[in-house]
């Protein structure tokens, strides 16, 4: 027996030997020495030597250019030889110049030679493989006929487990488009082959990694994909490993379960067949019982799906195979034949198959005499694959041509037939364009164009890989500008034909082709996009997706027949998967775009099914949630309102239409994006002011602010910001401009319309409120407008106020949002906030404790305000301005009385963080405003509240202080008896920009100041507190308008009568209130009285109505005529 060569003695000695003769001699020896072995069968032949030794080595042989002569030695050794040398060798020139000859070699070598190297780069970082270039080589020589000599197995074995180097070839890829999501599953194949061959040799750990954590979520992805050119593959992984893990024979026969469907029993079948590479006469046998099974009855269609299996068994098992294929022709179905077809032009030059072509070719001939032309054709093609017609073959043939050269002659071999066939492809385009996609005639051209151009350039990545051969070493463009342009004219003619289906009458050749043009718009659309950085070609990919969603999402919105129904769905989903790729919408933009147009459940569950980006299968599968009403039940345990009573009351339809708006939010999340949570964060305070007004016992419930804003001003919010959410996605995605012409309606809004009712305690008027309700949810997805509008019909049935009888539902259970300006752990100097009480005018209102009581419910609260620097206010002041007048009104504030009717100052801290913090006492009772709602005040009563509020505010002149926000919901009645002014954010010794609430502003507040004149504080808490007067007096507000223009031209009006007031002081036993009133409401505040003034007078008027009924100013009933004199 020869002893094996060491390479290292043999290449060390070539810098010892002086003779050219014997230095080339022992050359050659160890050349081929480190290249005897293609596949990486142990360490490093060169580790541990010397590195000085083996420089001075490579040196002489650079020198004496034995580097220069290789052709003695086949070109893959040598490669891997050059490759083994340079990698031993220290940094240097040496090294550089090796690594120069082998990048050669690689790029104008054959793929198995590119196979060998690259399996060794892949063992090292893996980046030499990372340039277009080589991924395209790569992406090669995975993708091998079936029978190839080409060793990739290796190499995918490698890129599959080692962590870096699956998250770049394995991950990643499997969320991307199709060519990558292929790649991927051949990679996982041709990865388990390896690893089956490497157990049946004893070896288990490859078996075990590709069961482990890094490939195993991945198998499971590239499984489950809808795409079967690369589900297919990926279940042949599963079948291969099946063999060394039991838990995957298990998870097949569990998949072949006849209680599940034909997804799980194709993947099953296809994983079955894949058994017979490894264990011939079992997979063999459990194929006839499943072909023998109440399955093949349930899908006939499985038959065909099995051939798919065949490929790793042709190559180890053949017999079987072939015995297996026998089988499934004998079922004779044209589809069986197809796709036996398709195997056959994936098969290198064998034999295999003849007897289920002769069988399959009979089958197919009776059919040619009965089908319609477009069906001859297709028939005529299938038949020729079955015949292995190797002559003109079209695009598929010139690739077949392109891969063998490749195999056998080398890249730039391959790379001439790769340019033949893109010059076949271009001209069998070019055909096709001349053709118009809905005439009969043409059809069966255009049919078999469009197959061999869908085949050949869509369904794999196969040509583009091709044309990159040609590129320099280095090159690291990856864009084809003429493939580029090709898919955007196929594109353009689809997209054209698709758009013309949506009038087009049905008929069954018009079916066939559809469905044949939708395949292959699936495939574009799903290809991998433009790599060039020219502007050009991304704005035609842009432009294509673009028009896709929008022709696509029209076609499914006009109802497709259901012979093309699944397909168009599944078009669209992978149109959707591509704009959210290449950044042309995101998946909240999907759901907006989705939902604007689309409302049928079965529908957007297909649509989900078909789409491979997780995203946006997230908001699609939401949506589909959202659509199923019967599925809401579930989520009520979610709902932030004890809804129990509206159930007790039968409105258990209002309840679920809120629980499935809350349901819809939490799916919309995806993508994490700004858009994506602004679309979320509207949803869900859509969804809990929705469960607000089912919880709502009267109208003031809705129109409560307690927590900053009321239900219904909440959803006009939220309904808004979804409007313009819509209107963005629209524009960005679809580049549709709005309406310019838009008529905006001149509609009080819903709220108002409430707030009115409340104030009057009278139902609201029907036809307003069915006005209010539309333009509110004009411009909005159809299946949301339904849902929120069911809710809001609730409105139409409820009282001004609740009745005394109805079970309390606390309203503070409506959390309100915490700003976002507060951390997380919620402290403002030494206090922590417990919840929010209110906003409005300049500041933001919280309940507190002491930071150490924090935890203690029985602990003193606090109402914490903070200063608020909002868009009006910078209208006129500067941030540092505002917060200098903040500080001044603070401490304006110190300076205030203790007083019964004004709650107490506790501290102010300027230098609190984030926010500085004035702290007063927490009244606890209810409202005046809401007393006032409640109807059930009396004249005694009122008085004598308007009587303690004008000593709080006769408490607060005394000292210059003006409170600047005089108004009901300010006055708090302290165990429900003593009236208490409270929110002091606007109270100082001067007047600013933005104090008071607008139903109470005084003129010198909008600005009519007389000239010369510096307005006073105090005489502006005279003119509120007139206004305030007459609400408490008369259950009805002094000025009330459609919109703030309208209030302001109210005030601006009168100079001390303005129309109500006129109206009450015609009534005799009110016309001493009327004029105290009136004083106070002059125009010119030097007019008014003050404070204390009003209080005397509107004391002693108060005396003269004690025996009055409340409200004042109330009309008596007419007496009916028959108790006339």
């Amino acid at each position: 027996m020869r002893a094996r060569i060491n390479p290292a003695t043999a290449l060390l000695a070539v810098g010892r030997l002086t003779d050219p003769q014997d230095r080339a001699a022992s050359f050659r020896q160890a050349i081929a020495a480190l290249g005897q072995n293609m596949r990486v069968t142990g360490p490093p032949p060169l580790d541990g030597i010397d590195p000085q030794s083996l420089t001075r080595a490579c040196q002489v042989a650079l020198e004496a250019k034995l580097f220069e002569d290789l052709d003695w030695i086949a070109p893959g050794p040598a490669t891997v030889a050059l490759y083994e040398l340079m990698m031993a060798l220290p940094t240097g020139a040496e090294r550089r110049e090796l690594g120069r000859k082998v990048l050669t070699r690689l790029y104008e070598g054959t793929a198995g030679t590119f196979a060998a190297v690259a399996t060794r780069m892949a063992l090292g970082s893996g980046k030499a493989l990372e340039p277009a270039t080589m991924r395209a080589r790569v992406s090669l020589v995975i993708d091998v006929p079936i029978g190839s000599d080409v060793d990739g197995d290796a190499l995918a074995l490698t890129l599959a487990t080692r962590r870096e180097l699956a998250e770049r070839w394995m991950v990643r890829p499997s969320f991307a488009a199709l060519p990558a999501r292929r790649m991927a599953a051949r990679i996982l194949e041709r990865a388990a082959r390896e690893a089956v061959m490497r157990s049946q040799q004893g070896d288990p750990l490859p078996g075990e990694l590709l069961g482990g954590e890094i490939v195993r979520p991945v198998r499971r992805r590239l499984l489950a994909d809808r795409e079967p050119l690369v589900w297919r593959h990926a279940a042949i992984s599963r079948g291969l490993l099946a063999s060394v893990d039991q838990s995957l024979r298990e998870q097949i026969d569990l998949a072949l379960d006849p209680a599940l469907s034909p997804t799980e029993w194709r993947r099953a079948a296809v994983s079955l067949v894949a058994t017979l590479a490894a264990d011939p006469n079992g997979g063999l046998k459990a194929c006839q019982r499943l072909l023998r099974s109440e399955i093949l009855r349930k899908d006939p269609g499985i038959a065909a799906t099995m051939v798919w299996g065949l490929g790793p068994a042709i190559e180890t098992e053949p017999d079987a195979a072939e015995q297996l294929l026998d089988l499934l022709a004998a079922s004779r179905r044209p589809d069986v034949a197809e796709a036996v077809a398709q195997l056959f032009a994936e098969l290198g030059p064998t034999r295999f198959g003849g007897r289920a072509a002769d069988m399959l070719r009979s089958v197919l001939a009776s059919k040619l005499d009965s089908d319609p032309p477009a069906l001859r054709a297709i028939t005529e093609r299938t038949l020729a694959s079955l015949d292995r017609e190797r002559g003109d073959g079209g695009l598929a043939e010139s690739l077949r041509r392109a891969m063998v050269a490749f195999e056998t002659r080398g890249a730039r071999a391959a790379h001439d037939h790769a340019t033949e066939a893109e010059t076949e492809a271009r001209a069998a385009l070019e055909r096709l364009l001349e053709l118009d996609a809905h005439d009969p005639q043409a059809l069966p051209e255009a049919l078999a164009l469009l197959a061999d151009l869908d085949a050949g350039a869509l369904e794999s990545n196969r040509l583009a890989d091709l044309l990159l051969l040609g590129r320099r070493p280095g090159d690291a463009d990856a864009s084809l500008p003429g493939m580029e342009r090709a898919f955007d004219a196929l594109g353009r003619w689809l997209l054209d034909a698709e758009e013309r289906e949506i009038a087009a009458a049905w008929s069954r050749l018009g079916s066939l082709g559809n469905q044949r043009r939708l395949r292959a718009l699936l495939h574009l659309v799903d290809t991998e996009t433009a790599h060039g950085e020219t502007d050009e070609a991304s704005t035609r990919l842009r432009e294509r997706i673009r028009r896709a969603l929008d022709v696509l999402v029209r076609r499914v919105a006009a109802g497709p027949d259901a012979s093309v129904h699944r397909i168009v769905c599944a078009t669209l989903a992978r149109a959707c998967d591509a704009a959210v790729r290449e950044g042309v919408a995101e998946p909240s933009d999907v759901f907006l775009l989705v939902a604007e147009r689309l409302g049928d459940r079965h529908s957007i569950v297909t649509l989900g099914e078909a789409s491979t980006n997780e995203d946006v299968e997230t908001v699609l599968g939401a949506y589909a949630s959202f659509l199923d009403p019967g599925g809401a039940a579930e989520s009520q345990a979610e709902s932030t309102h004890d809804t129990e009573t509206a159930h007790l009351a039968d409105h258990a339809g209002f309840a679920t239409a809120a629980r499935r708006v809350l349901r819809l939010s939490v799916g919309l999340a995806a993508g994490g994006s700004h858009r994506a949570e602004a679309l979320r964060g509207t949803v869900l305070r859509l969804a809990r002011s929705l469960e607000a007004v089912v919880a709502a016992r009267g109208l003031s419930d809705i129109v409560e602010q307690s927590s900053g804003s009321s239900a219904i001003e909440e959803i006009e919010h939220a309904l808004d910001s979804l409007r313009m959410l819509l209107s963005g996605a629209r524009r960005r995605v679809l580049e549709q401009e709005p309406d310019a012409a838009e008529v905006i309606a001149d509609v009080a809004p819903l709220s108002l319309l409430l707030e009115r009712a409340v104030s009057a305690s009278v139902p609201p008027n029907a036809e307003q409120l069915a006005a209010a309700r539309e333009e509110l949810l004009r411009e909005l997805p159809t299946p949301l407008t339904l849902a929120v509008a069911g809710v809001l019909s609730r409105v139409a049935e409820l009282p001004a106020v609740a009745p005394a009888d109805v079970v309390a539902i606390p309203l503070g259970r409506r959390r309100a949002e915490l700003p976002d300006w507060l951390l997380p752990r919620r402290t403002l100097g030494a206090f922590y906030v417990v919840r929010p009480l209110g906003a409005g005018g300049v500041s933001s209102v919280f309940v507190a404790r002491r930071l150490e009581e924090r935890h203690d419910a029985k602990a003193e609260s606090f109402a914490l305000k903070v200063p608020q620097f909002d868009p009006t206010t910078a209208r006129s002041l500067s941030e540092q301005e505002f917060m200098q007048l903040f500080r001044d009104e603070a401490g304006a504030l110190l300076s205030l009385p203790q007083h019964e009717n004004l709650a107490r100052f506790v501290t102010f801290d300027m230098a609190a963080r984030p926010k500085p913090i004035l702290v007063m006492e927490l009244i606890r009772g209810v409202g005046l405003d809401r007393l006032v709602r409640s109807r059930s005040l009396t004249v005694e009563r009122a008085f004598s509240y308007l009587d303690g509020i004008l000593a709080g505010l006769e408490a607060m002149h005394s000292v210059g202080v003006g409170h600047l926000d005089v108004k009901p919901s300010n006055v708090i009645l302290r165990d429900g008896d003593t009236p208490v002014l409270v929110d002091f954010g606007l109270s100082g010794r001067k007047l600013r920009p933005g104090c008071g609430t607008l139903e109470y502003c005084s003129p010198e507040v909008i600005g009519i100041v007389a000239e010369g004149h510096a307005p006073s504080p105090l005489a502006a808490d005279v003119y509120a507190f007139a206004c305030m007067a007459f609400e408490v007096l008369t259950g009805k507000p002094l000025f009330d308008a459609a919109d703030e223009t309208a209030i302001l031209s109210l005030h601006l009006a009168h100079d001390g009568w303005p129309d109500k007031l006129v109206s009450l002081g015609k009534m005799t036993d009110l016309a001493d209130v009327s004029v105290v009133l009136a004083a106070c409401l002059r125009r010119d505040a030097r007019a008014r009285p003050d404070i204390s003034d009003v209080r005397k007078a509107l004391g002693q008027a108060g005396r003269k109505l004690v025996r009055a009924s409340w409200p004042l100013g109330r009309t008596p009933r007419a007496e009916p005529a028959s108790a006339r004199p």
